[in-house]
């Protein structure tokens, strides 16, 4: 006779195989192929998936549906990478036919959203190729401060045939007026290293009903004024002020030979700088402003003549702005880190060796004030240390000299 205890143990066994009879009973060989396969190599094809994937689910199961859907994501990733480097390599044809057919099979919305934007960046970079090019320029590099501020959008066509931008109609064929839909944005910087940005839309209508075509030959351009009032352009500050101009061309219609197309061009950013009155003459010898405000502790100047260093003799900058940290007035102190937040905006993509250079060297030759030499080191490389001047030595020893570039720096704030 068995012992009491076999019977528990035999109906336990019993449950067990059933319970994975029922887990096992809905799984199909499509799944399990899905599950053990390879990921399809990159084409030119349209991505296909197994059509009897989610064959027989109910529109209640949707948790599983999205589960499952991952299993999918390295071949969603090969494509938009496939389509990225065809665009990378001037093939916009081919970016635009895997876009296209990966669309086709409704991918993902976080898939979709980047096919989406690869493909209308695609499709703008086109349109200023085949089209118009839109650029705003600054009619002065800069401007005193209390007063309007000048632009012109530049359409420049780039066609072998002329281009016309037409007017809207009136009654059944009434469209929206050409217009440039611009965004402004104004940056305020101040000798206490402060920054203020406040962005704002201001539309320019272009042509209205009844108005003449607008025609522009092969190779020709057509301009259009644009004018920031001044009290828009901001009062006056102790630092300077970057005004920048971009948006988009929206043109009514818009023909090339006999065909007509409705479409929107990118106006590439155009900047200006506005200064206190009668600093224009900092511009002139930017290093040599930097020098004098250095030795008369002037803030104002320093950080103005800062702006103006041309990109090459940026590490000399950095050695006048590094001296005025350690050694300077108390007064220059939040402007050179001002001056240096300036100096990586500009240098973005430089080399980030030759611009710390000057700093290490200072940081380890008796300075008299390491600790802001070390803050200034973190707001021109955007390394963040512990204040000790041996971390930072031992950081220029390993990896400042093999670091590719310069960060690009984040806007700090708007209004």
């Amino acid at each position: 006779m068995r012992p009491p205890h076999l019977h528990v143990w035999t109906a336990f066994g019993i449950a067990v195989i059933l319970l994975v009879g029922v887990l096992c009973g809905g799984c199909s060989s499509d799944d399990a192929a899905a599950t053990t396969g390879e990921p399809t190599p990159p084409s030119l094809d349209p991505v296909v998936w197994g059509e009897g994937r989610n064959a027989g689910r109910g529109e209640q199961d949707n948790t599983k549906d999205e589960r499952e859907l991952a299993d999918d994501v390295a071949g969603w990733k090969e494509k938009l990478a496939l389509a990225q480097q065809y665009a990378a390599g001037g093939y916009d044809e081919q970016a635009l036919q895997i876009l296209d057919g990966a669309l086709a099979r409704k991918p993902p919305s976080a898939w979709a959203e980047k096919m989406r934007a690869l493909k209308s960046s695609l499709r703008v970079r086109r349109a200023e190729e085949a089209l118009l090019r839109v650029e705003a320029r600054a009619t002065r590099d800069y401007v005193a401060f209390g007063q309007p501020i000048d632009f012109i959008v530049r359409l420049r066509n780039v066609s072998a045939e002329t281009i016309t931008i037409l007017p809207p109609g009136d009654g059944e064929h009434a469209g929206s007026p050409s217009a440039l839909m611009l965004e402004i944005t104004r940056l305020d910087r101040d000798i206490h290293a402060t920054e203020l940005r406040r962005t704002w839309n201001q539309t320019v209508y272009i042509q209205q009903v009844g108005d003449d075509p607008i025609r522009i030959p092969a190779g020709g351009l057509h301009e259009i004024p644009v004018r920031v009032p001044a009290d828009a352009a901001g009062p006056a500050l102790a630092g300077l002020r970057t005004i920048e101009v971009s948006g988009t061309l929206r043109p009514t219609q818009l023909r090339k030979g006999t065909s007509a197309r409705t479409v929107r061009l990118p106006i590439r950013r155009g900047r200006v700088m506005a200064l206190p009155r009668n600093f224009e003459p900092l511009t002139v010898d930017p290093l040599k402003s930097m020098r004098t405000a250095l030795t008369t502790g002037a803030p104002a100047h320093l950080l103005i003549a800062t702006e103006f260093v041309p990109t090459r003799r940026q590490p000399e900058a950095v050695e006048i702005l590094a001296r005025a940290l350690d050694r300077g007035h108390p007064s220059l102190y939040r402007a050179a880190l001002g001056g240096l937040g300036l100096v990586r905006e500009h240098a973005a993509g430089q080399p980030v060796g030759p611009l710390v250079k000057p700093l290490i060297d200072a940081l380890g030759a008796s300075p008299r004030r390491p600790e802001a030499l070390m803050e200034g080191l973190s707001t021109l490389t955007g390394v963040r240390l512990a204040p000790d001047p041996r971390l930072w030595r031992d950081w220029w020893r390993r990896e400042a000299n093999r670091r590719k570039a310069v960060t690009a720096v984040r806007p700090s704030g708007s209004t």
